[in-house]
C-alpha cells in the first residue's frame, strides 16, 4: 500500500474513534441528566390532594381521650353552649371501664378556670357500685339523680350552685358529704334522721344563717 493511502487510512481511523469518546466538557447524556426545578414542582391538582390527606390524618390523630372528656352538646346554630354534659362514653373514658358497673370511684370536677363545665347530673344510673363521686366546680344547681347509688359513701358537689339538699335521703351509706361553696340556706331536719351513716358534712361559704334544725 502507498504511504499517502496509509495516511488516509490512519487519519479515518483516528477521527472515528474520536466521535465515539465523548469531550470532557460535552453536556450529560439524557439518561442521568437530572430534572429542572420546574419538572420538579408539584403539580395544583397533587397538592390539593396532599393538603386533603393532611386533614384526613389531622383529624384521625386528634386526642381520642379529648372526643370522650370533652363531649359537648351543641345548639342549633353548632355553637357550644358552655354546658358539659355527662355521658356514658365519658364516663367509661375517665374510668377506663366498660362496664359502668364496676365503677368504684369517678371524677367529674373540672379547673376552676375551665370554660365548660357540668350542669346537670345525668347517666349515672348504671354506676351501681360507686362508693366515691366528685362533682366538684361545676355549675350544678340541682342535687338529682342519685337514686340507684345505693353504695355511695363520699360525695363531693363543692363550689356549685346548689341552693336546696335534696335528693340524698334514700343513702343510707353516705358518710361525706361536701357542700361547700354553694347557696344553700337551709338544713332539713331529715338530714340527721334519715342519713344515719353521715359523719362529716362541710357546708362552709353558703348562706345558712341557722342549723338549728339539723339534730
Amino acid at each position: 500500500m502507498k504511504k499517502g493511502s496509509v495516511r488516509k487510512a490512519l487519519c479515518r481511523r483516528t477521527q472515528m474513534s474520536a466521535s465515539r469518546t465523548p469531550s470532557p466538557v460535552s453536556p450529560v447524556s439524557s439518561s442521568t441528566r437530572l430534572p429542572s426545578p420546574l419538572s420538579q414542582q408539584t403539580s395544583p391538582s397533587a397538592c390539593k390532594s396532599m393538603e386533603r390527606r393532611h386533614q384526613q390524618l389531622d383529624v384521625t390523630a386528634e386526642n381520642v381521650d379529648a372526643a370522650f372528656q370533652c363531649t359537648f352538646h351543641k345548639d342549633e346554630n353548632g355553637i357550644s353552649p358552655g354546658v358539659r354534659y355527662i355521658t356514658e362514653p365519658l364516663i367509661k373514658g375517665l374510668s377506663k371501664q366498660e362496664n359502668l358497673a364496676w365503677i368504684s370511684s369517678l371524677n367529674l370536677s373540672s379547673p376552676k378556670d375551665g370554660d365548660k363545665k357540668f350542669k346537670y347530673i345525668e347517666n349515672l344510673e348504671k354506676c351501681s357500685k360507686l362508693e366515691t363521686l366528685n362533682l366538684s366546680n361545676n355549675q350544678i344547681e340541682k342535687i338529682e339523680k342519685l337514686d340507684k347509688l345505693m353504695k355511695l359513701r363520699e360525695l363531693n358537689l363543692s363550689c356549685n350552685k346548689i341552693s336546696k339538699i335534696e335528693g340524698i335521703e334514700h343513702m343510707q351509706n353516705l358518710q361525706k358529704l361536701n357542700l361547700a361553696g354553694n347557696e344553700i340556706e337551709h338544713i332539713p331536719v331529715w338530714v340527721g334522721k334519715k342519713l344515719r351513716s353521715l359523719r362529716i358534712l362541710n357546708l362552709k361559704q353558703n348562706k345558712v344563717s341557722s342549723v338549728s334544725d339539723y339534730s
